[in-house]
């Protein structure tokens, strides 16, 4: 993979944030030990929300590796089960989480967070939008591996 390779990563999510009308797109993709580990995001808000996660152990990310779909969070701040209050007390800014799993043939790679800094209902079509989008960025970390060295920071893909 060349050096510009986080860089494009890090326009990518913010290309999807953009598209898709939200504050921000962060990735999570699993190391080799099967834990998710934060890859990236459009911005330190996204940041902190998959460091948060990762350190927790939880969240809505966590949630959807879990269950293998998509999982649609209101309200991070909210109680438990609406809401993940154990990581939003970590990722402050961040209020509303739509998390989608990355699926490259039949195996589960990672997973793709949306988020707004205001509470938002995710409606059936935005979460079908977010899916499509996870189905891009796999198709783009493809590409990335593709083009690798050595060196590829970004996991196994």
């Amino acid at each position: 993979m060349g050096p510009d390779a986080p860089l494009v990563l890090e326009n990518v999510l913010v290309g999807m944030a953009d598209l898709f009308g939200v504050d921000g797109a962060a990735l999570m993709l699993f190391d080799g030990q099967d834990r998710l580990r934060a890859i990236g995001a459009s911005d330190d808000d996204g940041i902190l929300l998959e460091s948060a996660q990762e350190s927790v152990g939880d969240g809505p990310a966590i949630a959807s590796a879990a269950c293998g779909d998509s999982v649609a969070i209101n309200d991070l701040h909210a109680a438990t089960p609406l809401g993940f209050p154990h990581v939003a007390a970590h990722a402050m800014p961040v209020r509303a989480v739509l998390s989608v799993p990355l699926i490259e043939g039949s195996e589960l790679i990672g997973v793709l967070d949306f988020y707004a800094r205001i509470g938002r209902d995710w409606d059936c079509a935005e979460v079908e939008t977010g899916s499509r989008l996870g189905e891009l960025m796999v198709i783009v970390l493809q590409v990335l591996a593709e083009s690798r060295t050595d060196s590829f920071p970004f996991g196994q893909v």
